[in-house]
């Protein structure tokens, strides 16, 4: 019975496919008029709650459509037809402006006129990368400034690495030094964490590390504007353990050794836990005896 349920539900989104596919090719219709005509119809669609239309809104922007995914972040902005989300909705403005949509990046520029770190780092990230808009690192580094004042974490690390590496402007290393220092002191507080006791091992040869290491724990654990991510949090803990860290190497061997973010590997597990050993971090000898015995 639930397949009989599924297969008329997956019948019906055909038949809304191939009117989709009707409508984007009037003969005469120049392609990109095709595509646009056939999105905005969507959109109204799922503006009026239509579940249909929503989810093949949101198949064309995975896909890759920036029409798709702007006018999808603007579903999110509005909460049209959905719950008004605007980490969404700068996300789909963020991937759309990637691709050079004038619109999305107006929206981004608009949401950041407003003082929105969030916004600012996405300009940021579009400018440094050269997506969507003409690379300029000067831009992508106020930017990235502009969005840490607001407190926006990810993009002070940012900063501190355009700060580092003169990447934008003058190479300035105090001031990159104080930045990761700043990460470092927004994660804690974001994890309501007692600093004073969480700092002791960080110095400033290895203070870019410890921000790698304390955004990955936000990732984890979720906070200070970052959702729960294992995969993110593996990726900057695998950053800050290859920079030698031990606390990021005692961490990453026990996502390897439950498979979280990254695959089950009892070996590379044992690696990276063997590494914090001989560290001495806390917590990384006991974790080794108990793998082995």
């Amino acid at each position: 019975m639930r397949d009989g349920k599924l297969f008329a539900r997956l019948s019906r989104y055909a038949v809304w496919l191939g009117m989709v596919m009707l409508i984007a090719n009037p003969l005469g219709a120049e392609p990109a008029e095709e595509y646009a005509a056939s999105t905005d119809w969507l959109r109204s669609l799922a503006e009026s709650g239509t579940s249909e239309g929503q989810i093949i809104l949101l198949d064309q922007a995975l896909q890759g459509s920036a029409e798709a995914q702007y006018a999808l972040a603007v579903l999110f902005r509005d909460g049209s037809g959905v719950a008004a989300d605007m980490n969404q909705a700068r996300h789909w403005y963020q991937a759309a402006a990637a691709q050079g949509h004038a619109a999305a990046l107006e929206s981004l520029r608009y949401l950041a006129s407003e003082g929105g770190g969030a916004a600012f780092y996405a300009l940021g990230v579009l400018n440094r990368d050269g997506l969507g808009v003409p690379r300029d690192l000067a831009k992508a580094r106020q930017a990235f400034l502009w969005a840490g004042e607001a407190g926006h974490i990810e993009a002070l690390f940012a900063a501190a690495e355009m700060l580092s590496d003169g990447s934008g402007g003058a190479t300035d290393t105090d001031a990159a030094h104080a930045t990761y220092a700043q990460v470092v002191h927004l994660c804690q507080r974001a994890l309501n964490i007692n600093e004073e006791g969480e700092n002791s091992g960080f110095t400033a040869a290895n203070i870019r590390a410890a921000a790698q290491y304390w955004i990955a724990k936000l990732n984890l654990l979720g906070g200070g504007g970052l959702e729960r991510n294992a995969v993110a949090a593996a990726i900057w803990f695998a950053d800050a353990a290859a920079s030698g860290l031990g606390s990021a190497q005692y961490e990453l061997g026990r996502l390897y050794l439950q498979g979280w973010g990254v695959p089950l590997d009892q070996e590379r597990a044992l690696a990276w836990l063997e590494n914090a050993a001989v560290q001495g971090t806390t917590g990384a000898a006991e974790e080794i005896a108990r793998i082995k015995n």
